[in-house]
């Protein structure tokens, strides 16, 4: 189970990186925005300050702190009560973990969080593969 736990960890975390540098970079060299399905989804490029929605917009450390102590308080459940809870719900929370986790590096070592994942068929926030850990883990959690 432990291990099991930190390799899926691991995969979403590396995953998330990955996928912020690589998705990024191409992008910012391709002006800033990219179709990926046209009229359906794009890839822009975004430094998000703030969180989901814009909130508390420049409130990076704020933010920092509170993602730190989410990820110390998830890790500390999950060792303790990893083994009793149900398989989905140790994934809900790895997937929340994780997420949180890649979106804390971006804001210690970069200052903001790197979005680039955009909707052009609805009006919605730019969010990145961390993002959509984090609402993934609390709909298995749900």
């Amino acid at each position: 189970m432990l291990f099991s736990s930190i390799l899926i960890f691991c995969c979403l975390f590396v995953t998330d990186l990955i996928t912020k540098h690589i998705i990024c970079s191409v992008v910012i060299e391709n002006g800033g925005s990219m179709s990926f399905i046209p009229h359906i989804l794009r890839f822009e490029y975004a430094e998000n300050t703030g969180m989901a929605w814009g909130l508390l917009r420049n409130s990076t450390l704020l933010l920092t702190i509170a993602a730190a102590l989410a990820c110390v308080g998830l890790v500390f459940i999950l060792i303790k009560t990893g083994k009793q809870m149900p398989r989905m719900m140790r994934l809900g929370l790895l997937l929340i973990l994780a997420g949180a986790a890649g979106n804390l590096f971006d804001r210690v070592f970069l200052g903001f969080v790197r979005d680039f994942i955009a909707f052009d068929f609805i009006s919605f926030p730019i969010f990145n593969f961390a993002d959509s850990c984090v609402t993934i883990g609390g709909i298995l959690l749900f």
